[in-house]
């Protein structure tokens, strides 16, 4: 039998989207990393190959971070809009 409430955990919507930003910012920062990976590597060719990678990666990477930024805003604007919605009903119930 198909239950007819919805519950929510307002506090796994913000777990969720503080991870989503987690992971916004460390696709943000990979460049950086790319150069710190290549500057520690040690031999010239190994690094320029690192470098490579990471131009490569970068045209992805852009794209995913994207994809990842959508749904962190989606989520923020579900709690948002499911929050408003239990107040509305929580008024109702009183008024």
């Amino acid at each position: 039998m198909a239950s007819d409430k919805i519950k929510v955990d307002y506090n796994d919507l913000e777990a969720l989207e503080t991870k989503l930003t987690t992971i916004v910012n460390a696709l943000g920062a990979d460049g950086s990393t790319m150069t710190t990976l290549a500057n520690a590597v040690g031999d010239h060719r190994l690094a320029d190959k690192v470098l490579e990678y990471g131009k490569s990666w970068a045209v992805h990477r852009i794209q995913i971070n994207e994809d990842i930024e959508w749904i962190r805003d989606q989520v923020r604007d579900i709690a948002t809009k499911l929050s408003a919605t239990d107040a509305d009903l929580a008024n109702g119930l009183k008024g």
